[in-house]
């Protein structure tokens, strides 16, 4: 069969010039104009030339199939937070407010304060026990777990719970204990003063707290 030369040197065109042209997208393009031609046998003859390309295109392996990229990595949770120490301390209690141990003032407002007054409540805050400072003390009784006198004759005093209290020096009373079990009722007195006595005896000694 008498190929046309036209035909023939037209498919010639479609054979990969490069060792990197794509075989198979050269063979596709091929075959499309191929189909173009119009008469039967320059048709055939352009197919038959694309013989090399189709055999290129069988030995290509076939192209990676497409990865999908991991999903990223979702980011650590956040630690929690360490839960909130609720302060059921009432609102009148003088280390709420103002830090009563001096290692408790951190601020200038907190400084030397705790000898001050409680503030007044919150507005809205109710009448409960809770909430109604407890009115201030007049007076203590207790019972005496020792006692001795100085080189004055002042006496010295420890109560049952720790509390150490002093006759001070310009008080002339003599006290008088008796030998076993003393107790003893300190109440306050004039001008932030404070009175002893014993046994309920009627003598009253002036006296400071040491402890």
């Amino acid at each position: 069969m008498k190929i046309a030369p036209v035909a023939f040197f037209a498919a010639l065109a479609f054979i990969p010039a490069a060792a990197d042209a794509d075989p198979r997208q050269d063979l596709l393009d091929g075959m499309a104009k191929c189909a173009a031609v119009a008469a039967a046998d320059s048709r055939l003859a352009c197919y038959d030339a694309l013989n090399p390309a189709l055999k290129a295109a069988q030995a290509e392996p076939p192209p990676p199939a497409a990865v999908a990229p991991p999903p990223p990595s979702a980011p650590p949770p956040a630690p929690a937070a360490p839960p909130a120490v609720a302060d059921n301390r009432p609102w009148y209690d003088p280390g709420r407010i103002f830090g009563v141990n001096p290692n408790e003032q951190t601020t200038p407002q907190q400084f030397g304060s705790e000898n001050l007054a409680p503030p007044a409540p919150p507005p809205g805050t109710p009448a409960t026990a809770q909430n109604t400072p407890p009115p201030p003390l007049e007076s203590i009784t207790a019972g005496l777990s020792d006692y001795s006198f100085n080189a004055h004759e002042k006496f010295i005093v420890i109560l049952d719970d720790g509390q150490i209290w002093q006759q001070i020096e310009s008080d002339g009373g003599k006290a008088h204990f008796k030998s076993g079990r003393n107790v003893v009722t300190i109440e306050r007195g004039f001008m932030g003063s404070y009175n002893l006595t014993i046994n309920k005896l009627p003598a009253i000694y002036k006296v400071k707290r040491l402890k």
